[in-house]
């Protein structure tokens, strides 16, 4: 998986993240699973950061609002742990 955050002035942070890895694999794939099959409506907000989830050959776009709960969980651990891709 390889998360993108493109902040409100262009800043790009990519990091990616090796699920295999982390406690609870199987709950960190369905997630990804899930957000990828139906992702939430995108709305950009003004000032506020974008974030790109890619896994394969699909990606989907959330804003940071849509980051709740496990979701938000596994895209912070991919920016603040995950190696460049």
């Amino acid at each position: 998986m390889v998360v993108t955050e493109i902040a409100w002035n262009g800043r790009l942070r990519r990091r990616a993240l090796d699920t295999c890895g982390l406690t609870g694999p199987c709950r960190w794939d369905e997630l990804l699973e899930q957000v990828l099959s139906v992702p939430p409506a995108y709305r950009a907000t003004p000032g506020r950061p974008v974030y790109v989830l890619r896994a394969g050959d699909r990606a989907v776009v959330v804003n940071e609002e849509n980051l709740i709960g496990s979701l938000q969980d596994l895209v912070t651990t991919a920016l603040d742990t995950g190696e460049p891709p």
